[in-house]
């Protein structure tokens, strides 16, 4: 490779590949004279995707601390043992909430902290104290103050020390439930504050309750999934998928991601295909990737009228598997996985290297290199076309 096309490469993946934050805005008006001010969450723009590399240098390890329980509202303060007391005494019964006293201790405490402290965490790195009173404010019963207080965490979750912290306070656990509240902006809400926490490697190795749950908002035979939802939940798993260590969990979605892209939204076309790049990127899933059931008219996307975002990322998704199968000489007839494998007409592998689609794609690339404006697209679809010369292929 040439010292310009090297330039050129970095210079793409530097592109596809800048920053994932989820970013959880806060309300920056000045709050209300009387009363707790609105915090609501911003539109939000599809963040990028970090390679791998660049993920783990920008991420780096911080210790935690063993954190402990505060005492919770009610608990009994025990008398000093060297105070008198008689030979014979009746023990205290521990005082007793009943479910509404509890919540309304929550919520008084809840928009008591919010109102003195919330205009000065954004940014901020969190003390102990006040990470687990945001963790133990996610009980609360209302609503619109549960929002508030998912926003301030999502908000403090994009400063990387705090990461660690408000996973050691439960946060976690604490969002995972929240996936499934019955109010939309709740659950868009949670998983977009579970999106940025994720961006540390350690919170991605704890996602064993959420990730079920995130993943099932993703199949395409579940009716009824908000838009929204599907959208930042596809953020969150971008994310996620930056790591190895969940990847063999995705394998039953493949099908049902390959189905958006046939009828999903721009974006979340643009979302499905962030998540099957970086799922690409890991070699041991590509063999189940040609597995899967391929969208109709894949290979349709391959045109110049394509949005360039949606362009640009189908064909590093097509760079990368081909590149694997080249690397590991992958047999569709030995090597392809049957579990989850669509019929072999149907398969990802057929859809780029069947008798007819092959040639087609060939011609596509090449209509590509000669007519697009972008030079990063057409240096991919030379990449490729290059690599579909390979002897392997003969």
């Amino acid at each position: 490779m040439s010292v310009q096309e090297r330039i050129k490469e970095l210079n793409l993946r530097a592109r596809m590949f800048s920053d994932t934050m989820i970013a959880i805005q806060a309300n920056t008006s000045s709050p209300a004279r009387h009363g707790p001010r609105s915090l609501q969450v911003s539109p939000w723009n599809s963040p990028r995707i970090l390679s791998p590399v660049d993920v783990r240098q920008l991420m780096s390890s911080h210790s935690s601390d063993n954190l402990s329980l505060t005492a919770l509202p009610g608990t009994i303060v025990m008398a000093s043992p060297y105070k008198k007391r008689p030979t014979r005494f009746r023990k205290k019964s521990p005082q007793r909430f009943s479910n509404d006293e509890k919540e309304k201790e929550i919520r008084t405490q809840a928009e008591s902290f919010l109102e003195n402290q919330e205009h000065m965490l954004f940014g901020k790195s969190l003390d102990v104290k006040e990470a687990k009173m945001l963790v133990s404010f996610l009980a609360t019963k209302n609503e619109k103050l549960l929002e508030r207080v998912i926003t301030t965490i999502g908000n403090s979750a994009t400063v990387t020390v705090n990461q660690d912290m408000l996973r050691e306070c439960g946060a976690l656990g604490a969002l995972s439930k929240l996936i499934i509240h019955p109010r939309e902006s709740v659950q868009v809400a949670a998983i977009k504050t579970l999106g940025n926490l994720t961006l540390n490697e350690s919170n991605v190795k704890e996602l064993k309750t959420a990730l079920p749950l995130l993943l099932s908002n993703v199949n395409h035979s579940r009716p009824n999934i908000p838009e929204l939802v599907l959208l930042t939940t596809l953020i969150c798993l971008c994310n996620i998928a930056v790591h190895n260590d969940w990847h063999e969990e995705f394998c039953s979605y493949l099908h049902s991601l390959f189905a958006h892209l046939e009828t999903g939204s721009p974006q979340c076309k643009l979302q499905v295909l962030k998540l099957l790049v970086n799922l690409s990127c890991d070699e041991d899933m590509v063999p189940s990737l040609l597995a899967a059931r391929a969208p109709k008219r894949f290979l349709s996307l391959i045109d110049p009228a394509t949005n360039e975002d949606i362009l640009l990322r189908v064909l590093t998704l097509l760079q990368n598997v081909i590149r694997v199968k080249i690397k590991l000489c992958i047999d569709p007839t030995i090597d392809l996985p049957l579990e989850g494998k669509a019929a072999s007409p149907d398969t990802m592998y057929a859809a780029i290297w069947g008798v007819t689609a092959i040639e087609r794609l060939k011609t596509k690339l090449g209509i590509i290199r000669a007519e697009h404006s972008n030079e990063d697209v057409k240096y991919l679809a030379k990449k490729i076309a290059h690599d579909l010369e390979h002897k392997s292929f003969v």
